[in-house]
Formats: structure tokens, C-alpha cells, sequence
């Protein structure tokens, strides 16, 4: 990261990055999401809480164990587990040595889907996993989410939105504001194209709004952490020992 990288995503708590998948890996992906459609469930909980603002009957679809797809599926979601312009910002957020501690996940939305409450923020929480911090010159982020997006999300579509600076918040969110009834001014909406990506803090409080797109929203969540922290639930290790077999060296290491 450049010092103007550095110094925006200190101030926002998120960055915004322009074409970091090839044409071909956005085919790839959508290809191999294709081939596994049936596979998609809607979410387990509603996502938009209590929000009205937020709610539908549509709801979101999710699908995670792409790592562990036959060959030639699983590549391009392999491919970005190290992605050479993502990798720079993890290793100045998170260090050397940072691991894949969640995902991938994909998330799909159709026309009127429910969004996904306000979360996240600056406030104490009761370990490191979540949290935000700026020390002796340098960032100390816990969670880190990169979102690959695999479709566009234009003006008023919805999709993916932060609250910029929400990483550095001292007290908690109002819950008008989590669910979207009030304060809207301050939410911005993220325009992006599909093989652009989203890399924000989880301290940063971002969230979902309702999909107006008349395309199927497609996207791809990678949560990472230090190398030595854990957040949720364990991986299962007969699993992980079937992905990482014929994976590269710097694959199987994050």
C-alpha cells in the first residue's frame, strides 16, 4: 500500500479496487456457479433483523465449499485466496503470515431481495477479532472482508454499503440507523463492476441494501485474519486436509 492507500483507508475503513479480476476469472467463476446452482439455499436467518426498511419475502441465497469443488470448479476461487493486488493490503492490515478464516462465500440476490442490517462499528468488543486499531505507525485490523464482486451494482441497485469512518465510532449504533429507517444520508452506497473488489475492515460498519437490480447480485465474501486469531466456528479438518492436497504452497499456507 501506497501512503495515499494507506492514509484513505485509515480514514474510511474500507478501499475500493478497480478490475482485480480478469475478464476470463469473472467467466470462470460465474461458470462454475452456474454448474452448481442447485446447490444454493436461502440464508438461515434473516439478515435484515427487525429493519422495515430492509425486509422482503425475497431473500438471500448463499453457497460456501467452493475450495473443495472438483477440478476444473474450484480454480479461479483458489486463485484469489493470494491475489497479488489484494495481498498488499492484508499484509500491511493484518501482517505476514494472515489466514483465510471464513469463505469463500457467494451471495446471490434477485430483484427486491432483502438487505442485511447495519453492523460493525468502533466500539470496544470483548476481543481482538473484530476490532480496529492504529499504533506505533502503523494499522492493526482484526477480521478483514475482501468482496469479489461478480456482477456490477450500479446507482440505486443496492448491494454492498458502509458507513465511512464507522471503524472508528466510540459508542454503539443507534438501532434506527442499523436498520435503515433513519440517518440514510449517512450510508454510502458502493458502485462497483463485476471483477472489482470491496476490502473493508469488519470493524467498519458496512451492510446490505434491498437488490433493485434486474440481474442476479453475485458475490464473493473471503474473510481474513492474522495468522495467529480465529473468529467463528472451526474448520473442519478432514475437509481442510481434501482442499489444501493439491493446492500451491502459498495457497495451503493462508
Amino acid at each position: 500500500m501506497n501512503d495515499d492507500e494507506k492514509y484513505f483507508f485509515d480514514l474510511l475503513g474500507f478501499a475500493v479496487l478497480r478490475g482485480v479480476m480478469t475478464a476470463d476469472q469473472v467467466t470462470r467463476s460465474n461458470a462454475a456457479i452456474d454448474a452448481h446452482a442447485h446447490l444454493l439455499k436461502p440464508h438461515e436467518r434473516r439478515l435484515e433483523g427487525g429493519s422495515k426498511a430492509l425486509t422482503s419475502d425475497v431473500r438471500q441465497h448463499w453457497l460456501s465449499g467452493m475450495l473443495g469443488w472438483d477440478h476444473p470448479w474450484c480454480e479461479p476461487f483458489r486463485e484469489l485466496l493470494v491475489h497479488p493486488k489484494i495481498d498488499p493490503y492484508l499484509k500491511e492490515l493484518l501482517g505476514t503470515g494472515y489466514r483465510l478464516n471464513e469463505g469463500p462465500d457467494l451471495v446471490t440476490m434477485e430483484r427486491g431481495c432483502a438487505g442485511h442490517y447495519l453492523h460493525g462499528g468502533g466500539i470496544e468488543r470483548p476481543d481482538f477479532t473484530q476490532t480496529y486499531r492504529w499504533h506505533h505507525g502503523r494499522m492493526y485490523c482484526g477480521m478483514t472482508v475482501v468482496e469479489f464482486m461478480l456482477a456490477d451494482e450500479a446507482a440505486g441497485d443496492g448491494g454492498v454499503a458502509v458507513v465511512p469512518g464507522g471503524h472508528k465510532s466510540n459508542y454503539p449504533l443507534p438501532q434506527s440507523f442499523s436498520y435503515y429507517e433513519k440517518y440514510q444520508e449517512f450510508v454510502q452506497e458502493i458502485h462497483v463492476q463485476a471483477g472489482d473488489a470491496v476490502i473493508f475492515t469488519e470493524a467498519c460498519t458496512h451492510g446490505t441494501l434491498p437488490w433493485q437490480g434486474d440481474h442476479q447480485r453475485r458475490t464473493l465474501i473471503y474473510r481474513y485474519t492474522p495468522g495467529h486469531m480465529a473468529f467463528g466456528r472451526q474448520a473442519d479438518e478432514a475437509y481442510l486436509q481434501r482442499v489444501v492436497q493439491d493446492m500451491t504452497e502459498q495457497q495451503a499456507s493462508v
